[in-house]
């Protein structure tokens, strides 16, 4: 496309092959994706499960799409039971994407008119753990609380990293990105999979979600980008339900698709207005995503 963007649509955690009630909702999105004519369509992380098969088989649903593709990869996303997390981070779920025409926002910004787009899986480091938990820094790194729940991160995710480590990595290249673009554009727009505001995340819940908020994100993203005076909007997936919140001059967006719900929200980027479609049946109740 030429000229600056204007409709964009935005989903994210679409766990495809994940369960078949909430692909069929995946299907239905996707039916619309494709016939909407918008400018742009992202997806902030989770596209798949384990097997990267599911990550390209989802981005296929897209190909009828007509605009500027753009993905980043989730937690779900870097599971692997006999591989390396980051070799797959790095080199797999890029090259399946650019052959799905997708631009992979991990590797590089994206400029569109005046308009450029950076994204990061973003990761966390612990910083949103809720200070009132009596629960020690190493429970965090083991990813489990006994008797409670287990982040699934810890059993499926194999680098030779600390948390800590890979969200300084993210943020470091997340900033240079945005500085390859500040100079050429008007208006950034931010797409990251984990929560990078601390007021997007619930209220108060059970003792699973209480220990799991350690999981959701870092104050780093958001301190990086409300540093960035160019980012306007941020839209964030991984939490499991639908919110947005203002912070200085960036309007924020958690996306809330869930296992067996779709959401998809329909942005103007020159005026700010948006409305979100849902797609499958009402909430599952009951259900407790931990990972």
């Amino acid at each position: 496309m030429s000229g600056d963007p204007g409709r964009m649509l935005v989903t994210g955690d679409l766990h495809f092959r994940s369960r078949p009630p909430g692909d069929e909702c995946t299907l239905e999105l996707a039916r619309f994706v494709c016939d909407s004519g918008a400018d742009a369509f992202a997806i902030a992380g989770d596209v798949g499960e384990t097997d990267p098969a599911s990550y390209g088989a989802c981005l296929d649903l897209f190909a009828g799409f007509g605009g500027a593709k753009l993905v980043v990869p989730g937690n779900h996303d870097l599971w692997t039971t006999d591989g390396d997390s980051l070799e797959k981070y790095r080199d797999v779920l890029p090259r399946i994407a650019a052959e799905h025409g997708f631009h992979a926002l991990d590797t590089a910004p994206l400029t569109l008119g005046a308009t450029a787009f950076i994204g990061s899986i973003g990761w966390y480091d612990y910083s949103f753990r809720n200070p009132d938990l009596p629960v020690p820094l190493a429970q965090y790194e083991r990813k489990e609380l006994p008797g409670v729940c287990v982040w699934n991160d810890g059993r499926f995710v194999h680098w030779d990293l600390t948390d800590a480590e890979f969200t300084d990595r993210c943020v470091r290249r997340l900033l240079r990105h945005y500085r390859e673009v500040e100079g050429r554009v008007e208006t950034v727009v931010a797409v990251l999979h984990h929560v990078a505001f601390r007021g997007l995340l619930y209220g108060p819940a059970d003792a699973a979600h209480e220990f799991c908020r350690a999981y959701m994100g870092s104050e780093r993203l958001g301190r990086l980008l409300e540093d960035c005076p160019k980012v306007r909007y941020v839209f964030c997936g991984h939490r499991h339900g639908p919110n947005d919140g203002r912070f200085g001059r960036i309007h924020a967006f958690n996306i809330g698709s869930e296992y067996l719900v779709k959401r998809l929200i329909d942005f103007d980027l020159r005026t700010g207005e948006h409305e979100t479609h849902v797609f499958g049946p009402a909430r599952e109740e009951g259900a407790q995503s931990q990972g």
